[in-house]
């Protein structure tokens, strides 16, 4: 019997809480076309004003990624608990195809914040609805975890009955499962322990839920990329270049990043050697349609031995233009920040159960590129990819219900415009609700350029005054 195929794509975030957002939900369009099962682009282009909650889906999706996998959240996540709640929650809603079946599992968890520099997972829940062939059953719980709760470790009762009853040790695995989700900031679900309880049951204790962790502790692993600004610092600085990427290497798949520095040459091992070879020979076929002439490289100084004594290579990283050869770091910050995620893009294009959430996509990318390459993603890609963008290019490239829009309303975070008709520019509208307005939120708070320039002046009277005394 052949292995079952499964797709998983997003269908809803949901944000209550997180950083500036009180309450924020987004629906993908493939969801919003009820078009649950469709293996074609699924593109969503957040934009919106500085600081109006753009980057809160990215940075969201990151943690839920790492819940996901199994890891550890950082204590630094207590600082994205917004500062008028005491708790943040994400939802994410998946929709899973197999060949068997079709189903849309939700998974939400609950952060709270308990001092200034701490937070527990206090609540998660995992649920799904079955796909009838019409429509999506009532949604039923899987499995809802709460930390403080007095009553069994989780609920429904039958089903930590069915595991307990199947194998009397995981009362107990159950029970050290919870202590260590405490302590560690890991998921109850998906950590190491509690993962391990729900999947080595039979199929008859757990048939309802096993395939749904499975699949989503796969996806987030495997399928996955989110790219925060954090790894666009490195970039900035001339440090190092993260590559994001997702190999096939036959008996397994390798899906990471990679980095290799940027300021000087790098010492990395023999397999990391021969997996930039993989992966910069795949990118070239892409990055010469994209930016005519230029392909990369990777130059080895020589085989040089690894702190545990192992052959690693000396490498460093070169831009080719004919016969131009100059090192990566050389090349402006644009060309070096659509490398670094190029891999993703092309996994993207050519899998549908591949999802990339990246921030700031048009960060040093050229305006029309930009809307190039969102047009023949739209047009020819598999997977989904989720972005933010201050370059309103894609406003004119990709269809409007792709696009989603920040406001200036916490309560209400996110909004596609209204009263778009087909003939209509999504730009100039946009640009004309700005100033108008005529939407059900204002989407921008309102600045005044005379008022900016005053600020100016006064700042440099206080910058003058304070250098005299």
């Amino acid at each position: 019997m052949g292995e079952v195929q499964t797709t998983i794509r997003i269908s809803e975030i949901e944000l209550k809480g997180f950083k500036n957002t009180q309450y924020g939900r987004i629906i993908m369009p493939s969801a919003g076309n009820k078009d649950y099962f469709s293996k074609a682009a699924d593109i969503l282009g957040i934009y919106g004003q500085n600081g109006s909650g753009k980057t809160a889906v990215i940075e969201a999706m990151e943690f839920v990624q790492t819940l996901l996998t199994g890891r550890p959240l950082s204590r630094e996540v207590v600082h994205y608990i917004s500062k008028d709640m005491e708790t943040c929650t994400i939802t994410v809603k998946f929709i899973i195809q197999t060949d068997r079946k079709k189903t849309m599992a939700e998974y939400s968890v609950q952060l709270k914040r308990i001092s200034k520099s701490e937070f527990e997972i206090v609540h998660e829940a995992l649920c799904s609805a079955a796909w009838t062939g019409e429509k999506f059953e009532s949604k039923k719980t899987l499995i809802d975890y709460g930390l403080h709760s007095d009553g069994p470790t989780f609920t429904p009762k039958y089903r930590l009955e069915d595991l307990i009853r199947e194998n009397d040790e995981n009362k107990v695995n159950l029970s050290v499962a919870k202590k260590i989700a405490r302590k560690d900031l890991v998921s109850f679900i998906f950590g190491p322990e509690g993962r391990g309880v729900f999947l080595s049951a039979s199929e008859g204790a757990s048939e309802d839920y096993a395939y749904i962790i499975q699949s989503l502790y796969q996806y987030a692993g495997m399928n996955l990329f989110v790219i925060s600004n954090a790894r666009a610092g490195a970039i900035s600085m001339d440090f190092m270049i993260p590559f994001a990427f997702r190999l096939d290497l036959g008996e397994r798949i390798a899906k990471g990043d990679l980095l290799i520095r940027l300021d000087e040459p790098s010492v990395i091992s023999k397999e990391h050697f021969e997996m930039a070879r993989k992966i910069l020979r795949e990118m070239n076929v892409v990055l010469d349609a994209m930016i005519p002439g230029l392909s990369i490289g990777i130059f080895d100084f020589g085989e040089q031995l690894l702190e545990r004594g192992e052959t690693g290579h000396r490498v460093e990283l070169i831009s080719n233009r004919g016969e131009i050869t100059i090192p990566l770091k050389y090349e402006s910050e644009g060309i070096i920040k659509i490398i670094s995620v190029l891999n993703a893009l092309m996994c993207v294009y050519n899998n549908a159960s591949m999802c990339l959430i990246i921030d700031e996509l048009d960060a040093g990318v050229y305006e029309y590129l930009l809307g190039e390459l969102l047009s023949v993603f739209e047009k020819g890609a598999k997977g989904q990819l989720i972005f933010t963008s201050h370059n309103l290019r894609a406003l004119e490239m990709i269809n409007k219900s792709s696009i989603v829009f920040s406001t200036t309303n916490p309560s209400n975070r996110y909004i596609r415009l209204q009263n778009i008709k087909s003939n209509h520019n999504l730009r100039d509208m946009y640009l004309r609700s700005i100033v108008l307005g005529g939407q059900k939120e204002a989407i921008y708070e309102e600045t005044d350029s005379v008022e900016i320039g005053r600020a100016f002046r006064r700042a440099g009277k206080a910058v003058r005054d304070g250098g005299q005394d």
